[in-house]
């Protein structure tokens, strides 16, 4: 009696022992199985929320360097070997055929822009003396446009506080001729950009290039602000 308790208990005991061997792996897969359903999600969110902020961060740098770009842009100059700006007529003598924004009648010089993008002046220089090439400067931000001309009126106002408007250097012309020069940067050496020596002048004439933008120098029709044509 006692031996038949004690097989019935050590076959209840290897029963209960295999059953569990038979649970614990499964119970395990379980409770890896609702541990990747409840991991996995969160998981990938935290990696989509990084490739979402990796990608934020790259497009948020790209905008970034754009706008330094167009800043950069905005504030760069033309290199010395692409202005193609040139003196393009001048008046020494103005008695009666353009007032400047005063009301004067006063020397004035045309540059023009024949290229298809607008040019800063920033830093570039007008003169009349050969041994002075850096006498008047161009105020910041002036910028001729493109295929456009700019009137630069020589009568020394530059320090006039009423004349606010419009481009006044600080040397006139003189009648009996001179020399004019424009002149490139201070970090470019202040090479001569382009240059025009006339002789004595007539009152209210006109010397300019013929062809416009591209000829010699002659007496022309006076056209401030326009295509140059034959007197």
């Amino acid at each position: 009696m006692y031996r038949s308790n004690l097989y019935v208990f050590l076959i209840l005991l290897l029963s209960i022992g295999f059953f569990a061997c038979e649970q614990i792996p499964k119970m395990t897969d379980s409770i890896i199985s609702e541990e990747e359903i409840i991991e996995t999600p969160h998981d990938m969110d935290m990696a989509n929320m990084a490739d979402v902020n990796g990608d934020q961060s790259m497009s948020d740098e790209m905008t970034n360097n754009q706008n330094d770009s167009t800043v950069m842009d905005n504030i760069s100059t033309t290199p010395s070997n692409m202005i193609p700006v040139v003196i393009n007529e001048l008046m020494a003598d103005n008695d009666n055929t353009i007032a400047d924004p005063q009301g004067d009648f006063d020397d004035w010089l045309e540059l023009y822009n024949p290229s298809d993008s607008a040019v800063m002046l920033t830093g570039l220089y007008l003169s009349d003396k050969e041994d002075n090439p850096t006498k008047w400067q161009f105020p910041d931000g002036t910028e001729i446009s493109a295929n456009s001309y700019l009137i630069v009126w020589l009568d020394e106002d530059h320090d006039n506080e009423d004349a606010t408007e419009g481009l006044h250097a600080n040397f006139k012309l003189s009648k009996n001729g001179e020399l004019v020069l424009f002149v490139d940067r201070d970090t470019e050496g202040n090479e001569i950009l382009d240059s025009v020596e006339f002789g004595e002048q007539e009152t209210d004439t006109a010397y300019g290039r013929l062809p416009n933008g591209t000829g010699d120098f002659q007496i022309v029709k006076p056209t401030p602000g326009e295509q140059n044509t034959a007197q």
